[in-house]
């Protein structure tokens, strides 16, 4: 028994001098080897600057209001000169009859074009399609918003109706549409005649929002607007409407910038800006107005022709105006050195100056691990920040190698770069 305990003993022991020593090694590699790596990757950089500022357009507010309004048209929707863009009505009951009536009348819409579908491969194949489709575009409206627009859901709706429709046959769809036509005859003879249109003045976008900006914020006033009318931005007070109209096809962002800042661009250049919210894409932008100093600053006025639809509902906006942007392979700092080698020709033989001495070239580069070895990899500098520098592979440098070994010493994303090492020279063998 006893020596069946100092055995035991004794195999723990080793197995912890074992354990132990496997751990020192380590931890001694560790502080001694001077070599560090890291993954180079694809990279964008950016030259912008942060700004808060106001959308405007030209636009006009549609009188009338109150609780008791339908909207006819949707965010954006381009209505001609005349056209309805909402009706008011003159009770509750009144109202909810109405929003009764149009969702019949869409249903009715619904089984009519199920109706006129024949049976068949094809026909189930294009409601399948409408169907994914429909998913496709509420999926996106989620993400985008959080919630899916209405309109995106009641093409949904109408998709899965219609499938469902060719799937049960004509007897339940001709039931379902005499019903439904009774219903709405029903419901169109005792509708409210008091019921008021509201018009668009002129052909324009219809936008259901109104924030008092409307009179304040006119392209005739932001294109002379100086820092001091900028400071005293506010909106009209009481402002109210069903709804505006906004016309033509030009809208400008105008924003209170740094004289430093503001001193990159002149009237005409195109930048591009990225709005934190409301349009899902960049913006290009012309630069239509540069106010006179004040303080320091000066009011920058861009315009643009493209996306007005998009950005009906836009008013304070905080933005990145983004003047140059450079797509190269990110490495850190640490890792771009400044070398000289020798030049050879596609043999692999030195190339001779014209006093018979071996050539040689300085180069931007970067070692990476190839094998056990490191290879330098000549880079071009694109951009530098603090932590980090954007390059791309020097094709000049590259040059000085035989053209049978250039290819692998292209800098590319997913290379591992050495961040730190000691007495670093190409081909030497590091592991």
């Amino acid at each position: 028994m006893k020596n069946s305990t100092l055995a035991t003993k004794l195999m723990l022991a080793a197995i912890f001098l074992t354990v132990l020593i496997y751990f020192g090694v380590n931890l001694a590699a560790y502080f001694t080897d001077p070599y560090t790596t890291t993954v180079a990757y694809a990279y964008t950089g950016e030259e912008a600057v942060t700004v808060s500022g106001y959308v405007a357009r030209s636009e006009e507010v549609l009188a009338g209001g109150g609780e008791l309004v339908y909207s006819a048209r949707r965010e954006g929707e381009r209505v001609g000169a005349g056209g309805t863009v909402a009706l008011i009505y003159q009770s509750v009951r009144a109202l909810e009859e109405a929003n009764t009536l149009r969702s019949l009348e869409e249903q009715l819409q619904q089984l009519l074009y199920a109706r006129t579908l024949a049976a068949g491969n094809q026909t189930s194949a294009r409601l399948d399609d409408e169907i994914t489709g429909a998913l496709i575009k509420f999926r996106q409206g989620l993400s985008r918003g959080g919630a899916a627009p209405e309109e995106t859901a009641s093409a949904l709706r109408s998709a899965v109706l219609k499938r469902t429709y060719a799937y049960s046959g004509t007897g339940a769809l001709e039931a379902s549409v005499a019903s439904l036509q009774e219903q709405i005859s029903a419901l169109s003879a005792a509708a409210d005649p008091g019921t008021a249109r509201v018009t668009a003045p002129r052909a324009g976008l219809f936008s259901s929002l109104v924030d008092g900006y409307e009179s304040v914020l006119t392209p005739e006033a932001v294109l002379g607007m100086t820092p001091a009318d900028y400071r005293t931005l506010s909106p009209e007070e009481g402002a109210a409407g069903v709804g505006r109209m906004v016309y033509g096809l030009e809208w400008y962002f105008l924003t209170l910038m740094r004289s430093e800042d503001v001193g990159r661009m002149q009237r005409g250049d195109t930048v591009t800006i990225r709005f934190q919210s409301g349009l899902d894409r960049d913006a290009e932008m012309r630069v239509a107005a540069i106010s006179a100093e004040d303080g320091g600053r000066r009011v920058v006025v861009f315009s643009s022709e493209r996306n007005l639809g998009l950005i009906t509902l836009l008013r304070q906006q905080n933005a990145q105006i983004i003047f140059d942007s450079h797509a190269g392979v990110r490495v850190p700092r640490s890792s771009v050195r400044v070398d000289t080698q020798p030049v050879t020709d596609d043999e692999g033989n030195p190339v001779l100056d014209g006093s018979g001495n071996p050539r040689t070239q300085t180069m931007t580069c970067v070692y990476c691990l190839w094998g056990n070895t490191a290879r330098l990899k000549p880079v071009t500098v694109l951009w530098q920040e603090d932590e980090y520098i954007l390059v791309t592979p020097d094709e000049e440098g590259l040059s000085a190698f035989p053209a049978r070994s250039r290819e692998g010493r292209r800098l590319r994303a997913g290379d591992q770069v050495i961040t730190a090492a000691a007495d670093l020279y190409d081909g030497k063998v590091i592991r």
